[in-house]
């Protein structure tokens, strides 16, 4: 996905972090139901799920989660899909979701966010012999840091998906005349933990 598509992904999600399920007063996202947003041009689609079949809320939440969409200025159109799987189940809720519905004592909160953040850090991995179109498709701030490097050529469209496919981050560097130790440096000012074969 294209950076200024991921940024205004961000913006959708934060404006439907608005949009609250009546009933239970937790929003759709901490929910869990909202399963996709896909971008083209102005152009939103946004694939959302309901916590039961035949919700009588279904409308509504349809109708809520359109215009909250429709605030962010870049998307001038929005489809609402409703799609039926993976099945929602109350896992895919947020631990802040769960906590605010009584699903969990604090001491059971704080040991899941605790998972949580152990496997964002570890998830949180810049393999420098993985191709740099895996690495942009998996950490949505790949693509900057690299840039703010030096690397000015992972912008040109289309790059990603064609060089990118093979090129790893130490040939880039040395095409682009980088200092490797430098791309390490500012990943890990990032937080990420640098594999440098």
């Amino acid at each position: 996905m294209q950076e200024k598509n991921l940024k205004l992904v961000d913006k959708i999600m934060t404006a439907l972090q608005k949009v609250e399920d009546p009933e239970l007063l937790v929003d759709v996202v901490n929910l869990g139901l909202i399963y996709g947003i896909d971008i083209e041009g102005d152009h939103a689609t946004i694939k959302m799920t309901l916590t039961i079949v035949g919700c009588p809320l279904s409308t509504y939440l349809q109708n809520a989660i359109e215009k909250a969409v429709l605030s962010v200025p870049e998307i001038k159109t929005c489809d609402v899909k409703l799609v039926w799987y993976p099945v929602w189940s109350p896992e895919r809720m947020t631990t802040a979701a769960k906590q605010q519905l009584g699903m969990l004592d604090n001491e059971q909160a704080l040991d899941q966010e605790e998972e949580i953040e152990d496997t964002e850090e570890k998830q949180r991995i810049i393999d420098f012999s993985v191709p740099i179109k895996k690495l942009a498709e998996e950490y949505p701030d790949f693509v900057q840091i690299m840039y703010d490097c030096g690397f000015t050529r992972i912008k040109i469209p289309g790059l990603l998906s064609t060089v990118g496919r093979v090129m790893t981050i130490p040939l880039g560097a040395q095409a682009m005349k980088i200092d490797l130790n430098k791309i390490k440096q500012a990943f890990e000012n990032k937080g990420y933990k640098v594999i440098d074969k």
